[in-house]
């Protein structure tokens, strides 16, 4: 069963609704992104992505299959071309309310940078070539160049987290999780990693007016993660906490992150090579 149930984002949905709505009375000044992952493209023949169905990757005579891939991810923030209200919002502390549900601040920093406030959530990666979308989030009309989110490590200290460990306990201190095999070993790999991600939207993103309807991918290159750097690949289970390989593919992972407008939903980038590139920001410890 996926990570994410539709029941959960109707309601999330609907509490974003009202939040962008102003006082109700008239249209909506506000225009819906949505927001898609994949890991690899579909293809122009490919089929669907089928839910359990793995993913396996040959490399330098090793195998590896990927069962299932999950990341936690913490709020999603859209920052304007040439805007820095966001970093200067960012550098005072302001403060998001706990809970799951949207959250734009209030004054002159609405305009500026649009958060959605994600919980966190946990996403369960479609394997294969396809992709699956995650949610829906309204800015305002603008032109945006960057957006930001959390691979997040989730603390039981701070509320909203332990909300989530009540219903996923296995994820105390663990952003990520790979189940699979290695030259028919079974695995586990399990990371901490934990920092901000800053995906540039090149061009940039032009959101017009409530008619505008945008699709983004987020789409995460697994076959990277246990790279070896030399065509070759590393056995997850040394990736572990401790492990020979754990910095090499904590790097790997960094990296794999691109963020891209993909109207046809073909996990491809709609403009050529001109997808965003991907740097990171701060570390939540």
């Amino acid at each position: 069963m996926r990570s994410l149930k539709p029941t959960i984002w109707t309601t999330a949905l609907a509490a974003l609704a009202a939040a962008c709505s102003g006082d109700g009375a008239g249209p909506s000044r506000t225009s819906p992104i949505t927001l898609h992952v994949a890991t690899r493209p579909s293809g122009p023949a490919a089929p669907a992505t089928l839910l359990g169905q793995p993913d396996t990757l040959i490399a330098g005579g090793d195998t590896l299959v990927f069962d299932r891939v999950e990341l936690v991810l913490r709020d999603i923030r859209f920052d304007r071309v040439e805007d820095d209200r966001c970093e200067e919002e960012e550098e005072s502390g302001g403060h998001e309310p706990d809970g799951l549900g949207p959250h734009h601040d209030d004054g002159e920093n609405h305009d500026g940078c649009e958060h959605f406030r994600t919980g966190p959530l946990l996403v369960d990666l479609p394997l294969g070539p396809g992709v699956d979308r995650v949610f829906s989030v309204a800015v305002a009309p603008g032109i945006y160049d960057e957006v930001r989110f959390k691979v997040h490590k989730p603390d039981g200290d701070d509320p909203d987290d332990a909300r989530f460990l009540a219903q996923h306990p296995e994820f105390a201190g663990v952003s990520i999780r790979v189940a699979g095999s290695y030259n028919g070993v079974p695995f586990t790999f399990s990371s901490d990693l934990s920092e901000e991600q800053e995906q540039d939207l090149v061009p940039p993103l032009v959101v017009a007016d409530s008619t505008t309807n945008v699709d983004l991918t987020l789409r995460v290159d697994i076959h990277a993660w246990f790279a070896d750097g030399a065509g070759g690949l590393v056995d997850p289970a040394t990736a572990n906490h401790g492990g020979l390989n754990e910095q090499l593919v904590r790097d790997n992972i960094r990296d794999s992150f691109r963020v891209f407008r993909d109207g046809d939903h073909d996990g491809e980038c709609d403009d050529g090579d001109h997808g965003g590139d991907g740097h990171q920001g701060s570390d939540d410890d």
